[in-house]
């Protein structure tokens, strides 16, 4: 009898194994993206034990910060009622005020839109009153 050869490469169960790992991986990158959050840089930070670097500096209350708000010139009064895309804490927030003196705030421009309209009802058609027409009464013509 001949023998049969055993199979070469990745086995059925180490192939699932990769591919819920990177459906993992995929999973956590989307769920970053919905939550404008960085989930692999927070992971990483717990990991080592390091906060993860903010987006927007120091805190005000660290030395750091203090450094950073006596090397910023006073800024301009912006307008108020005007929208401002801010990070704060990680999370992006849309505030109608200065963003804590932020410089990275972005002013959002706001497309006004009547909202949803119902659909308009079509005009009836003139009703056929006059006396019935030549191809009306071949059409009665032709069915008797």
């Amino acid at each position: 009898m001949r023998r049969i050869p055993y199979q070469r490469g990745l086995g059925l169960i180490q192939v699932a194994i990769v591919m819920a790992t990177l459906a993992a991986i995929a999973m956590a990158a989307m769920m970053s993206m919905r939550s404008e959050r960085n989930l692999f840089a927070e992971a990483l930070g717990k990991l080592t034990g390091h906060a993860p670097a903010q987006a927007q500096g120091a805190a005000p209350g660290t030395p750091a910060g203090a450094a950073a708000a006596a090397a910023q010139p006073a800024q301009p009064e912006r307008p108020a009622g005007v929208l401002r895309k801010c990070v704060i804490d990680g999370k992006t927030v849309l505030s109608d005020v200065d963003c804590n003196g932020n410089p990275n705030g972005t002013i959002v421009k706001v497309h006004e839109t009547r909202g949803i309209e119902s659909p308009k009802v079509p005009k009836p058609e003139p009703a056929a009153d006059g006396a019935p027409t030549v191809q009306d009464k071949m059409i009665e013509k032709a069915t008797r």
